[in-house]
């Protein structure tokens, strides 16, 4: 199929997205999202948390897929390997994640549900394109695979860090849902794995993954997601953190809040 939008257009597009971002990072520092610990009734109407969290993930996992089938996306190898890594860690976060967590009862604004989807409305359009109308083809012009991009060191580095970064957010989730096992309920410290250095060592996973899927597939618009990434999850982990030091005086003084021994 043809191109709907030029790649000149495109990267304009994607760089934009990657500014706004970079301009609203700021605002995220003084800003706590209101769901999960830091939740408040205080932006208007509520829903289900589970629900919430299942609707505004959804549309980043449709998009990226519906554009990279119905673009040249299919004919090549190596862009398989990167929907599918992709489709592995929304088919989590959209199916068996909010599922998982104990969170009966609890509540998200849908202002928060809204914004999310917006932003996974806009992610998902400017990376399944990429993939199914722009990353097609060999040679030497930006944005595309050689046959040999398995072997191309980007790839081998890429796919090894987002691997080790899915892990670590997987094993952060557990160990949270685990301190609610029981029927427990409220929050308590985390003591294990890198919880023992840093307080959201899932948010970190995340950060890790995703700028991996920007070093793996070295494009445009998976360099946006790692910012927005960052931009997101940062403020939310410092966030996390003075939660933490606030509600539990003999929290560990030397954990940090997302990067071991700096941050």
């Amino acid at each position: 199929m043809s191109e709907m939008i030029s790649k000149e257009h495109f990267t304009i597009l994607v760089m934009a997205w990657i500014i706004f971002a970079v301009l609203l990072f700021p605002l995220l520092l003084k800003i706590k999202a209101p769901y999960g610990r830091h939740a408040s009734g205080r932006w208007g109407p509520l829903t289900d948390n589970r629900l919430g969290w299942f609707i505004m993930e959804l549309p980043s996992l449709i998009l990226i897929t519906a554009l990279f089938l119905a673009g040249r996306g299919p004919g090549i190898n190596i862009l398989w390997v990167f929907w599918s890594l992709w489709f592995i860690h929304y088919f989590n976060r959209i199916f068996i994640f909010p599922f998982r967590t104990r969170t009966k009862g609890k509540k998200i604004p849908l202002l928060v549900v809204f914004f999310a989807m917006f932003f996974n409305l806009v992610n998902g359009f400017l990376n399944g394109y990429w993939l199914g109308y722009l990353a097609g083809g060999t040679g030497q012009a930006t944005g595309t695979y050689y046959d040999n991009w398995l072997t191309d060191p980007r790839f081998i580095i890429g796919l090894i860090l987002f691997l080790s970064g899915f892990t670590v957010n997987q094993v952060a989730d557990n160990h949270l849902i685990n301190l609610r096992k029981g029927n427990k309920s409220g929050y308590s410290v985390p003591k294990h794995t890198l919880f023992r250095y840093i307080s959201c060592p899932n948010f970190s996973g995340e950060i890790i993954e995703w700028t991996a899927y920007a070093i793996m597939t070295w494009s445009l618009p998976a360099l946006s997601f790692a910012v927005w990434t960052a931009v997101n999850l940062i403020p939310r982990a410092l966030h996390h953190h003075a939660w933490y030091k606030e509600k539990f005086p003999a929290y560990p003084a030397k954990r940090k809040a997302v990067i071991p021994f700096i941050l």
